[in-house]
């Protein structure tokens, strides 16, 4: 089908201007001046069907309809040239990719928290289907299975038994729950596709585009499963931080309908997704020469060892960060968070946000003195120990951030540890006052309500007995960071 007419500039109405073309394995794209034109390949794959105009005409119109509910202002209308349908999209520039700017250390934490607030409103807004989320998993399962017992050349038999061993273990230990979650309406039709190459950043928004249009059973999913393309993404990329933050933020947005027990399924998804990315890079391989496909074999093992290490997952850990207002907790544990646990990190629960919740106000806004009583504080401190034992049940690590003044504040962290079978680290963050004070008084548009006048009360509590390791605090936050990952674990650290 494809025409080399395809590549001249007047052809799509830009005489004399360049076309460049991008090849994926079911669609030719052409970029020509601020356009771009996308034609389906006449092929029939397993998962597709474009073997025919009709069918590559039916299905553009479908990727218009899908797509314009991601990114209206991106995908603008089908139309046909030289007897081909086409899908006509506003072209945007290389550097707003997100694959892009992962690649070129561009996602900062402000990015993350957007992209985490683009998927929960993707979610929020997908339509329910009522399908068994286990079910799903494991037919894809299956189809993973095959595909590497398939391609011996790639992937080692013994390796492939490991990795359906594992898989079909965490199947076990999470059918239920999975087919909870569709029962809940948290498997929908779903963009389907979350990777960072389908993601644009303009004007630091980032838009989802080109989501699953040719299966709408591939795109039935749990939103999570959805999620879990972009942490992955983020992760293997080096941007671990990003890629916690993403989860943190997404599942802050989500309280209602994520109560933390998903977090189970996070190794699962994960495999999966490096699983398919192991297949379709085997794929590729085998369409070229042997000789010339080195590189591709290499990426399809490195997936499919990735595939396995995710379901390789270890007891979760308990850390919990104390100190008083100014000594840089936050800023340690959103540090910390990323270096515990399975990927992408632990899940970071913050005290002075969970104030903020329980009031319902947002993380900004100041509370009344009155918000600080005695009953307030144990109300929020149950809050904190209650979301922390929910993702510590489901197996995923916690960084608990807030004061522990009190003993008895400690003391019920450790409870949780154990009653988890959770590993425990506590710290205790000090500095000089006249630190903490400058640091809470230079604060601005944060979750935390405390004052100079704060810490000024908070050095004058009774600790009680503080067995949690003494952090000097007074430092960079690199260097409070580099103290907490060197210092051994507390008497107190292993469960009983």
């Amino acid at each position: 089908m494809f025409d080399t007419v395809f590549l001249k500039g007047e052809t799509w109405g830009f005489p004399g201007q360049p076309v460049k073309q991008v090849e994926t394995h079911a669609a030719h794209v052409f970029l020509v001046g601020d356009s771009a034109f996308k034609i389906k390949k006449p092929v029939k794959l397993p998962y597709l069907d474009f073997s025919s105009v009709e069918k590559r005409r039916a299905v553009l119109g479908n990727e218009l309809e899908i797509n314009r509910i991601f990114a209206p202002d991106l995908y603008l209308r089908v139309e046909e040239v030289r007897g081909e349908p086409v899908l006509v999209m506003r072209r945007f520039a290389d550097q707003a990719l997100l694959s892009w700017k992962m690649a070129h250390g561009a996602v900062d934490v402000k990015l993350a928290g957007r992209l985490a607030a683009m998927a929960a409103h993707a979610h929020a807004s997908a339509p329910r289907r009522d399908v068994k989320g286990s079910d799903i998993m494991m037919g894809l399962g299956a189809q993973l299975s095959s595909a590497f017992i398939d391609s011996p050349d790639i992937f080692r038999p013994a390796d492939t038994l490991e990795f359906h061993a594992l898989y079909e273990a965490a199947l076990r230990c999470d059918r239920q729950l999975l087919t909870d979650r569709g029962e809940q309406g948290l498997v929908r039709r779903c963009h389907g596709d979350m990777h960072a190459g389908n993601i644009i950043v303009e004007e630091g928004e980032p838009k989802l585009f080109d989501a699953i249009e040719f299966s709408e059973k591939i795109a039935t999913i749990d939103v999570l499963y959805d999620l879990a393309f972009l942490l992955m993404d983020l992760w293997t990329s080096g941007e671990l931080r990003a890629a916690n933050h993403v989860l943190n933020r997404y599942l802050h947005i989500r309280r209602a309908q994520e109560d933390l027990s998903g977090l189970s399924l996070l190794p699962l998804f994960l495999s999966t997704r490096a699983g398919v990315r192991a297949l379709v890079t085997a794929d590729l391989a085998h369409e070229l020469a042997s000789n010339k496909s080195m590189k591709e074999r290499g990426q399809a093992l490195d997936w499919f060892r990735a595939a396995i290490a995710y379901l390789k997952v270890s007891p979760p850990i308990l850390t919990c960060i104390g100190g008083f207002s100014g000594t840089g907790k936050s800023t340690a544990a959103a540090g910390l968070a990323p270096m515990l646990g399975a990927p992408p990190g632990a899940l970071v629960v913050r005290s002075d946000v969970e104030r903020k919740v329980l009031a319902g106000v947002d993380e900004t806004d100041r509370l009344p003195l009155e918000s600080y009583s005695r009953q307030s504080s144990a109300d929020v401190y149950a809050a904190c120990l209650a979301r922390a034992e929910r993702a510590l049940a489901a197996g995923h690590s916690v960084v608990l951030d807030a004061v522990f003044a009190h003993q008895a504040e400690r003391q019920a962290a450790e409870e949780i540890a154990r009653r988890t079978r959770a590993l425990f680290r506590g710290f205790w963050l000090e500095a000089p006052a006249a630190i903490l004070t400058a640091r809470v008084a230079a604060r601005t548009a944060d979750a935390s309500d405390a004052t100079p006048a704060v810490v000024s009360r908070q050095l004058h509590y009774d600790l009680g007995s503080l067995n949690w390791p003494r952090i000097n605090a007074a430092g960079t936050p690199a260097e409070t960071l580099a103290l907490l990952r060197g210092t051994p674990p507390s008497p107190s650290a292993a469960p009983s």
